[in-house]
């Protein structure tokens, strides 16, 4: 099953390497972390996970949880939602969440007004480790 999943990631990546990146600066992403790359686009960090939106939505919330970031909102439908937190220092958390189709779904990570990277890379480590579990 492990191996079937990285089959899929790279498929994935080469995917998105015939079709060209987006110009966005790419970052290396430790371990795992979707397709092993994140996009940093005005303060938001996105990632793509090989999971569906189910599972990627529900692994968001139990991440959020385990970080002890309070949900203020949500709203979904079948194809994205967006989660609305708070962070004990009162910054304001958003994850945007959109099916990407194929299995795939993307997450964007924004902490506060103006974005915090490293911040939101934790939230997609937390996600990526319940979504591996």
């Amino acid at each position: 099953m492990k191996s079937e999943r990285y089959l899929w990631r790279g498929l994935l990546f080469a995917i998105l390497v015939l079709h060209g990146c987006s110009t966005a600066a790419m970052v290396g992403a430790g371990a795992g972390a979707g397709l092993g790359t994140y996009s940093y686009i005005k303060g938001e960090l996105t990632a793509q996970y090989p999971y569906p939106l189910d599972q990627t939505w529900n692994a968001s919330l139990t991440a959020l949880e385990r970080l002890e970031i309070k949900v203020t909102a949500q709203e979904r439908d079948a194809l994205a939602g967006k989660i609305q937190g708070k962070r004990g220092d009162g910054k304001s958390v958003v994850l945007r969440i959109e099916n990407k189709g194929l299995g795939v779904t993307a997450v964007g990570v924004r902490v506060g007004t103006f974005g915090n990277q490293e911040a939101s890379r934790k939230i997609h480590q937390t996600i990526l480790n319940v979504l591996e579990g």
